[in-house]
C-alpha cells in the first residue's frame, strides 16, 4: 500500500512545481516624510524647501509650484500628455535646482500603473524624493 502512495507523490510533486506561478515583487524606494527632514527644511533657505505638487486627475495633470503658473494638461486621444508633463517638471527643476521633493496627489479613480509612470517621470526630471498624498 505504501508503494501506491509514493507513486502518487512522485507524480504529484513535479506537476505542482511545474504549474506553480511564482510571484515577482517589485520594490519601490520611497522616502517618507520624517521629522528630521522637516527640521532641515525649516532651517535651510526657502529655495531648497520648494513645495511642488502634482495633481493626477481623470482628465489630466495639474502641476503647482511657487511663483510658477502652469496650465492644466488635459488628456489627449492617446491618454495622458507625458511629454508636456516632463517639460513642466524640467522648467521647475531649472528654476529651483536645489529642489528634490515633489508631492503627488492622485484622485481615487487613478490606476496604479499611472501613478507609477508619474513617479518615474518625476525621478527622471530630478525629483527623487516623492511623497504620495490624498487629494488637496
Amino acid at each position: 500500500n505504501l508503494t501506491a502512495v509514493m507513486i502518487i507523490f512522485l507524480i504529484l510533486i513535479p506537476f505542482l512545481l511545474l504549474t506553480a506561478t511564482f510571484v515577482r515583487i517589485a520594490v519601490l524606494e520611497l522616502s517618507l516624510p520624517s521629522l528630521e527632514r522637516q527640521r532641515q527644511a525649516v532651517s535651510t533657505p526657502p529655495e531648497s524647501a520648494v513645495l511642488n505638487i502634482l495633481l493626477i486627475r481623470d482628465d489630466g495633470f495639474q502641476l503647482k509650484s511657487p511663483e510658477m503658473t502652469f496650465a492644466a494638461l488635459p488628456k489627449t486621444d492617446e491618454g495622458y500628455n507625458w511629454q508636456q508633463l516632463g517639460e513642466q517638471l524640467e522648467r521647475v527643476k531649472q528654476k529651483y535646482p536645489e529642489s528634490e521633493d515633489i508631492f503627488i496627489s492622485p484622485e481615487n479613480s487613478i490606476l496604479y500603473e499611472t501613478i507609477i509612470s508619474v513617479m518615474d517621470r518625476c525621478r527622471d526630471a530630478g525629483f527623487p524624493n516623492i511623497s504620495i498624498s490624498g487629494q488637496l
